[in-house]
């Protein structure tokens, strides 16, 4: 008997489990309507947030870049322009005070140390071609302005005159003939390296677009689904609600004005069956 009575039960749960998940009314059926739009409101919201989140990381990521590669070629022309500044009162006015040495000094250290570091900025990319030429050009100005303090410009200038004495017209034509051409030289290679940095952030742009279209496509996909769904919705209204109940309500009108018979056949669902029926049921009791 226990046995036939656990039988019994099963079919009843699944009926109930059918009956609680079933649309098969009114209220369920305008619930799951503007459930499932909120549903896809908030999934759409979601995830356009989350690609948001993407577009901003990446976007700082860009800035950030650009910010570092434009302070460092800064600090490149500032380092440059220095040296440069302290060859020309050397070399061209002829000061070759203890100060001015030692501002070309930090200038050479300053000038390599932020190459170099242009040059592993740009080594992992595929614009190594311009940072390969300023890290070069770099080193031949360095080297001129070292062997200037060493000497040994002054010593090739002598050997090349033949002179036993220097004048300051010497280290000037050397200074426009050798020095100005490379300094100018490292400034077209600078140049370059903003370029080359700059072309390195292609694929990150590229990257950022991509996120920013997924962004959008959510969205843009959620307005035409939940177009879909509201014209769904209109035409369920329309169809289970409006309709039956504005021919219920014109019959209903024409049996208390005309005593006309009231149409039996009018097409429902779900509650509005009910609502005939009890109506038809009224009349029957009526007459």
């Amino acid at each position: 008997m226990s046995e036939l009575i656990v039988i019994v039960r099963q079919p009843m749960s699944l009926q109930k489990k059918k009956g609680f998940f079933a649309i098969n009314s009114l209220p369920r059926r305008v619930r799951a309507s503007f459930l499932s739009i909120i549903l896809l409101l908030f999934f759409s919201g979601a995830t356009s947030l989350l690609e948001l989140e993407r577009v901003s990381h990446d976007t700082e990521e860009i800035l950030l870049a650009s910010k570092l590669n434009v302070e460092l070629a800064g600090e490149m022309i500032s380092a440059l322009n220095e040296q440069n500044d302290a060859m020309i009162y050397m070399a061209v006015v002829g000061d070759n005070s203890e100060d001015h040495r030692i501002r070309c000094i930090n200038s050479i250290e300053h000038l390599s140390t932020t190459t170099r570091a242009a040059y592993d900025r740009l080594a992992s990319t595929e614009n190594t071609s311009s940072v390969d030429s300023l890290l070069t050009s770099a080193k031949n100005i360095n080297a001129l302005a070292q062997d200037y303090l060493d000497k040994r410009v002054h010593m090739r200038i002598l050997e090349q005159m033949q002179y036993d004495s220097l004048t300051p017209i010497n280290t000037q034509i050397w200074y426009a003939d050798n020095y100005k051409a490379e300094y100018m030289n490292v400034s077209r290679q600078i140049t370059r390296f903003m370029t080359g940095a700059n072309s390195s952030l292609g694929p990150s742009v590229n990257r950022l677009s991509n996120t920013a279209r997924r962004a959008v496509t959510p969205v843009f996909i959620s307005l035409i689904v939940m177009l879909v769904v509201v014209l769904m919705l209109y035409y369920f209204m329309r169809s289970y609600l409006v309709n039956p109940i504005m021919r219920i309500n014109k019959n209903l009108e024409d049996y208390i004005t005309y005593k006309s018979p009231f149409d039996k056949t009018i097409p429902c669902r779900d509650e509005m069956v009910s609502l005939r029926d009890n109506i038809i049921k009224l009349i029957d009791k009526l007459n």
